[in-house]
């Protein structure tokens, strides 16, 4: 991942990252995490995962998939697959 960062501001001002990173933060959201930080304020968010969802949610559509809706990733319901990913990070 390679970032430009205003370091005056404490601002990334750019940031260019293989498509398994983005995967990978794709994939973050699609666990029940996406859930749990919609309903935390964003001084109760552990980390990034707030401003990672915050920027999804401003994500302009042209950036996502044809025929995909940035909402799958934002209200998400937990399904019985999340239990068997987590389950399989945990190992």
């Amino acid at each position: 991942m390679k970032l430009l960062v205003d370091t005056k501001r404490e601002k990334v001002l750019f940031a260019e990252a293989s498509k398994a990173v983005v995967d990978f933060l794709f994939t973050l959201l699609q666990l029940p995490l996406g859930a749990v930080v919609k309903l935390l304020t964003k001084k109760h968010v552990v980390g990034c995962l707030g401003n990672l969802y915050s920027s999804v949610q401003n994500l302009d559509p042209t950036y996502m998939q044809p025929n995909v809706s940035k909402n799958i990733l934002l209200k998400l319901n937990v399904s019985p697959t999340s239990s068997t990913l987590i389950s399989g990070l945990l190992e």
